[in-house]
């Protein structure tokens, strides 16, 4: 292409540009998917944010009331995070065995936590929205082994955690299976 005021390419007016080379439909669904993956993994390291933030000990807010199973699947789902780099290395080199690895530890230690999460936390989130839980500390619909935190159940914001997570990876394998196909 010429530059404004420099010398034309010879043979050519700029009225050719139809005509012109054109990036393949493939690589511009590849370059559009590949920012996808990346724009949910920015995600994924928010939501990280968010849940150590509730499991520091030092955070400006209370002690989170994790324990036993739901503490178990918090770090599992941590350990999701280093596959992450994984990913990013897989879109800068379009590797497909590394993009597979990625989508393996994502259903593994992402997806698999976060519904389990859910799973047991579905009590806690049913009794919260059928309206058990109460302010009062007489009420007789409240549950009694029901954990708050900020005057709300930890069950719930668990829940909600890992239901937002569970989007996150949902579309990191449906973006990732479509750039290993």
């Amino acid at each position: 292409m010429a530059s404004r005021g420099g010398p034309m390419h010879e043979g050519t007016d700029g009225t050719d540009h139809l005509f012109r080379e054109r990036v393949a439909s493939q690589y511009q669904i590849s370059a559009r998917n590949k920012s996808m993956l990346k724009l949910f993994m920015l995600s994924h390291w928010l939501v990280t944010g968010a849940l150590l933030l509730l499991l520091l000990p030092f955070s400006p807010f209370p002690p989170f009331p994790l324990a036993g199973n739901d503490l178990y699947l918090a770090y599992a789902w941590l350990a999701s995070l280093p596959f992450t780099l994984l990913a990013l290395n897989a879109c800068n080199r379009s590797k497909a065995g590394q993009m597979g690895g990625f989508r393996l530890a994502t259903i593994l230690l992402g997806i698999l936590p976060c519904v389990a999460t859910i799973g047991l936390n579905v009590p806690v989130v049913m009794s919260y929205f059928s309206g058990g839980v109460e302010k009062g500390e007489g009420d007789v619909n409240a549950m009694p082994d029901m954990v708050m935190w900020q005057g709300h159940p930890a069950g719930l914001i668990t829940s909600g955690l890992s239901l937002l997570s569970l989007l996150v990876h949902l579309g990191e394998v449906k973006v990732a299976g479509t750039l290993i196909a």
